[in-house]
Parts: structure tokens; sequence; C-alpha cells
């Protein structure tokens, strides 16, 4: 029976060690309980391991890897499809046609790494913790499945090794390579899934669609109306009349929208760190424990610090609505990497295709010369607003470049795509544009359809559409291609 790395009985794990320190000593390895190897940046322990770690015991792995890596890989998905919050992630068509390959690329790369590819073996970790991130993958179920890699190989060290040292030695070799492995795969994991968050709140933002200079000013004099009405309270000495600032018309709209727009941000916590004592002056003032001169101070103070918290807030999430192309009010392409990767991720998890479509305005440039920039934007406007009337509540659309356009159509196939492309290309074409002079112009589409197709990159996908589009024009314009 093999011996399991986390019961290892106490004399074993005394025999690890001694095995270790014998390494240590013959070799100049700085022991990983000294001060010395803590004190070192992370890819410098883990290439102190590698360069330490007896040549016969990384030979021997790399043969076990060579040998019984695709068993390996066979344990690790048999395993994750017995999850059913696993089996969203993967499907068995996916596996056999690339996870399969990926997974044995990065077990071999894992114990055939040379001391001196150390820079280059930490960035593959961090390559494979970014496309964890953007597939949303929870990092406990990476973890799960480096564990089950671990139990396959630890079974073959058992069979490879004949000593019981090299075996141990062995062990604590692959344990510290899939650890130091997991550790540069979370670093980068963590990293983009907080982006990716911070992105998809700020996606989730320009949705609402709100005015925010209009907003701002709205519940700037909410609250200036409610420092009146306190102020004629207390010089009536009516002051029972005061509400609270939290059930006052700014503070609901703080608890609610407020809270949507700021919550996460300094301003909010400060915000309603203001109220909150401003509500307890008005509670110990109406009790008689507070007197109405120390609220009547603390109002007019606290009038410039909400004024000015208030428009910091403001500005902090104004900087979100650059999201939106000014010109047409699609969004542009800050966002398009997170839409992309939201509806991969779906995609995946559903069994479900989606589609890209790339519009771009035929010859725009020569009706730009001709007639000038400003029929130009007419344009563009006239174009984008029949793209929007076209979709569904659940597309999104984005201006990709000058006269470019992006549509993304969830749950879509290539040919519903198409023809939805094809309906945009003939109302464009068969609608002239009557401009603000009483001219009227007439402009063409060509369009490009790509569907995903298992493809994780979000390049992958546009550069198809891209591609198709090119087709479309070379063919002579005004049509639609599809990618094949």
């Amino acid at each position: 029976m093999r011996p399991d790395p986390d019961i290892l009985s106490e004399a074993n794990r005394a025999r690890q060690y001694k095995s270790y320190r014998a390494i240590s000593i013959s070799e100049g390895f700085l022991s990983i309980m000294s001060k010395e190897f803590i004190y070192l940046l992370p890819d410098m322990q883990w290439k102190e391991i590698i360069k330490n770690t007896a040549p016969k015991i990384r030979d021997g792995l790399r043969t076990i890897v060579d040998e019984s890596g695709g068993d390996c890989v066979n344990v690790f998905y048999e395993s994750l499809l017995q999850h059913k919050y696993a089996a969203q992630f993967l499907d068995k068509k996916m596996i056999e046609d690339r996870l399969r390959v990926d997974l044995l690329l990065w077990m071999k790369s894992l114990f055939s790494v040379q001391e001196e590819d150390i820079d280059a073996l930490c960035d593959f970790q961090r390559k494979v913790g970014a496309v964890h991130a953007k597939l949303e993958i929870p990092t406990h179920l990476v973890v799960y499945g480096l564990y089950t890699i671990k139990q396959r190989l630890f079974d073959c060290i058992v069979k490879f090794f004949p000593e019981q040292d090299d075996r141990l030695t062995a062990i604590s070799y692959v344990s510290s390579m899939t650890d130091f492995s997991l550790k540069f795969i979370s670093q980068s994991y963590d990293t983009d899934l907080r982006k990716k968050i911070e992105s998809d709140e700020a996606f989730r933002m320009v949705s609402l669609g709100q005015d925010l200079n209009y907003e701002k000013e709205i519940q700037k004099t909410t609250f200036f109306d409610w420092c009146t009405h306190a102020l004629f309270c207390l010089c009536e000495n009516e002051v029972y009349k005061v509400t609270k600032l939290t059930e006052s018309q700014f503070g609901l709209w703080m608890s609610h929208k407020g809270q949507a727009l700021f919550k996460g941000t300094n301003e909010y916590s400060l915000i309603k760190d203001k109220i909150r004592q401003i509500d307890l002056l008005v509670e110990g003032m109406q009790d008689g424990s507070v007197d109405t001169m120390v609220l009547t101070a603390d109002l007019k103070k606290n009038v410039s610090e909400f004024n000015f918290l208030i428009n910091r807030a403001f500005h902090s999430i104004e900087s979100i609505q650059n999201g939106l192309d000014p010109l047409t009010k699609m969004l542009n392409r800050r966002f398009l990497d997170t839409v992309i990767q939201n509806e991969i991720s779906f995609s995946i998890a559903n069994d479900k295709k989606f589609s890209l479509v790339m519009l771009d305005i035929d010859h725009f440039k020569n009706i730009n010369d001709s007639r000038g920039h400003l029929v130009g934007d007419e344009v563009l406007r006239f174009v984008a607003d029949i793209i929007m009337k076209s979709l569904r509540a659940n597309d999104f659309v984005f201006r990709y470049g000058g006269e470019e356009f992006l549509i993304v159509l969830t749950e879509a196939s290539s040919e519903e795509a198409r023809k939805c492309a094809e309906r945009i290309r003939t109302d464009v074409a068969a609608t002239p544009i009557f401009l603000s002079d009483n001219d009227k112009v007439s402009v063409t589409l060509s369009g490009g359809v790509s569907t995903f197709d298992e493809q994780t990159r979000t390049k992958v996908i546009i550069n198809q559409a891209d591609q198709a589009l090119y087709q479309a024009k070379r063919q002579g314009r005004n049509r639609i291609v599809i990618f094949k």
C-alpha cells in the first residue's frame, strides 16, 4: 500500500526531514526551515528547490510524467466531472479537444523544468491563473484538481523508486512543485478576477444609464433642503419637527440608489458616517442631552463637508460613463472584454452559442472627405440608431472604431447572427439619411459574423469576425459573410 503523505508517521516525517537536511548539507541547499530560505522571494525559493533536488529524483519524475501523465489527466477530469459544481465549467468535447492536451503540457513543463527556466515557469503559471479567472473557475476546484494529480503521482512514485528515501524525497518534491505552481496561479487568478469584478461592476453602473450630473445636482438640493428645514426648526424652537437625515429624501436615496452608485468607495463610507453622526446629534437634541447650539454649529460644518464629499463621490464614478461613446450612445471598447468573457463563461456553463457581428460603413471616408465631419457624424448616429433598434434587450453593441460597430448576439447561432446582420444591412441600404441641411445621403454596410466555438480568448473570436468583414469588403461590399 502506498504511503499517504497526509498521514505519514512521525518516524517517516523525521526520516523525510533528515533526507532534506542531507541534501542541504551536501549541496549547500538552504533549509526550508532556515531564515535564509524564508526571506527569499517565492520564485527564488522555487528555484532553490529545483536546483537542490537530486537529478535522479527530477529525472525519475520526468519519466513518470512521460509514461503516466495521460493517466493523471484522466483521473483529474474523471474526478472533477463527478462534482456537479465543477461539471458546469467543463464539457466532454472541450476536454477531449483541448483541455487534456493543455493539462498534460502543464505537467510536463512542471516536471521537466531546469533552474534557469524559473522565470518562464512562473509566467506560465500566471497565464494559467489568468485563464481560470476569465472563466471564473473557483480556486477550490483548482486545489482539488491538483490534489488528484498529486495522489496519482504518489502512486507512481512508490512503484518507480525502490528506495524509501528516494520515494520520500520525490513525494516532497512533487508537493513543493505543485504548491508553488498553485501559489503563482492563485496570485494571477486573484489579480485578474479582481480586475474582472471591478470591470463588471463598472459595466453594471453604465447599464443603469443615469445622468450623473443631473443626479448629483438633485441630491445636493435634497440635502440642502433638509439642512434648511432643520435650521428653521431650530430657530423656531420646534426641534421635534427635525427628521433624522437617514429618513429624509436624501438619506433614503443614499441608502438605496446611492449605495448602488458609491458602495465600496471611500466617499460612501465617509458620507454614511457623517449621516450617523448628525442623526445622533438630532436624537440628543430632541431628548435634551445635546444643546441646540452644538447641532447648529455642527450642521454648518457638515454642509461644506457634505458638498465636498458628494462632489468627489460623483466625480469618482463619472469616469465610468466614459464607457459610453458620446456620439452614438453605444458602449465603447472599454467593456468589450468583460462582455465577451461573461458570454464565454455562460456558453461553457450552459452549452449555448453566441455570435459576433462586425459591421463597417462602406466608403465612409469618402463621405467625411466630400461632405465634412458633421455629415459623417449624422451618418454614424443614423446607422447606430438602426442597429440598436434591431437588437434584442439581451444583446450588446459597441462602437468598435471610427465607422465600425461590433454586436454581441447572445444565445445566437451563426445563421441567426447572419439573419440579424442582414436585416440591419437591408434597413440601412433602403433608408435615405435626411441631413440637417435638407440634403440626403444613402450608405451601405458590410459585415462579418463569427460564432463562439470553445475559444477562451476574446481576441480570437473578434479576429474571426474581422476576417469575415474583410472578406465581405473584398467580395464587393454591401454584404454579410460568415467566418469559416
